[in-house]
């Protein structure tokens, strides 16, 4: 008579392995990368950020959308945390510290809008994130715009906001891939 622990590694084993497979088969592939990036503003960098996050190899397109706001997340953290704090101990002109005061205001703003939309693009609901993304692009952008107000200063974080349009888009090209289907 068979004992219970081998009837069930019967049924189990098969539908392990099937599901390995399944996940497998709908990883997205070097040809979806390449066809993603092609359209996002900046191919290089597209193709650095997805292919260096190790995410990327078994997610599916769904996913992808999920790691390309998170590494944005990330990026926004770091600044919100580290850059622009570590630039203020440097700074002594009083509107200097208020426009980069300001842009650590408008990046914790970003990180909620990011953070949002990764919540709903988690959930599928990819107009909603795409709405929420979009207001963080916005006010990414009012940091630089502030200080173009005040010439000749000028962003000591301007490559930071660049970068993060720039990750937005491929966010975008990423969704519109997707609900294009």
């Amino acid at each position: 008579m068979a004992s219970p622990i081998s009837c069930l590694s019967i049924l189990v084993i098969p539908l392990l392995v099937t599901s390995l497979f399944y996940q497998i088969s709908n990883a997205v592939d070097e040809a979806f990368l390449e066809r993603i990036c092609h359209k996002s503003f900046d191919y290089e960098l597209c193709l650095s950020t997805l292919r260096s996050d190790g995410r990327t190899s078994t997610a599916d397109p769904n996913g992808l959308v999920l790691i390309s706001i998170s590494i944005n997340m990330d990026l926004v953290q770091t600044t919100i945390n580290r850059t622009i704090p570590d630039i203020l101990k440097t700074l002594t002109d009083p509107l200097d510290k208020t426009l980069l005061t300001n842009c650590q205001t408008d990046f914790i703003y970003v990180r909620g809008n990011l953070t949002q939309g990764y919540v709903a693009s988690a959930s599928k609901h990819y107009q909603k994130g795409i709405t929420l993304i979009y207001d963080a692009l916005l006010k990414s952008a009012e940091c630089d715009s502030e200080y173009s107000t005040h010439p000749p200063k000028k962003s000591p974080i301007s490559d930071v906001t660049f970068k993060v349009g720039r990750l937005i888009d491929i966010t975008f090209v990423i969704v519109d891939e997707i609900v294009s289907k």
